[in-house]
């Protein structure tokens, strides 16, 4: 039996979601920004459960169970509209004064639908691969020489489509 203690982060990638509802191959996964210290957060949330009594028992005859939300929250401290663009949805390009990259973001004119595929890898232990996961970015911050302005990133797991995929899958690093 394999046990470990995870810890830190290595880095979070996202790519589309493939065709046949699978992970994608590392090499298709992209890295996002850099992630704001202690901002990276894996949640499993405690399953809803229902439970059946009878009105000749004191305790349940049955308990049906139905999984919690799994997310994965962090805070990108240097997005590029690239990284905007797959978050968010709207539309990366230069302005004038750019000679090679993009350097503007505009966002969608209505709120986009956005799944990906996201791996998360921890400095040790186990990281965590979802094939498919909703996404909801938004940014914010206050414009001070001691805080960042920072794009929210969540990532709440999905039912995959693919036949045989787990909706998620813990790894060792």
């Amino acid at each position: 039996m394999v046990k470990a203690f995870t810890l830190g982060l290595s880095n979070i990638k996202t790519a589309a979601v493939p065709s046949a509802g699978t992970m994608p191959p590392d090499t298709d996964l992209t890295q996002l920004g850099l992630t704001n210290e202690n901002s990276a957060v894996l949640n499993m949330e405690v399953p809803e459960e229902t439970e059946f009594r009878a009105e000749e028992k004191d305790d349940p005859v049955l308990v049906s169970k139905k999984a919690g939300a799994v997310t994965v929250e962090f805070d990108l401290m240097n997005p590029s509209p690239e990284d905007m663009v797959t978050l968010m949805g709207g539309t990366a390009s230069k302005s004038e004064q750019s000679l090679t990259d993009n350097d503007q973001w505009e966002p969608p004119t209505d709120v986009p639908n956005i799944e990906l595929a996201v791996k998360v890898t921890p400095k040790q232990g186990f990281g965590i691969a979802i094939p498919r996961a909703s996404i909801t970015a938004t940014f914010g911050g206050t414009y001070t020489k001691t805080e960042l302005v920072l794009v929210h990133v969540v990532a709440k797991v999905l039912a995959p489509t693919g036949t045989n995929v787990k909706r998620f899958k813990l790894f060792k690093v």
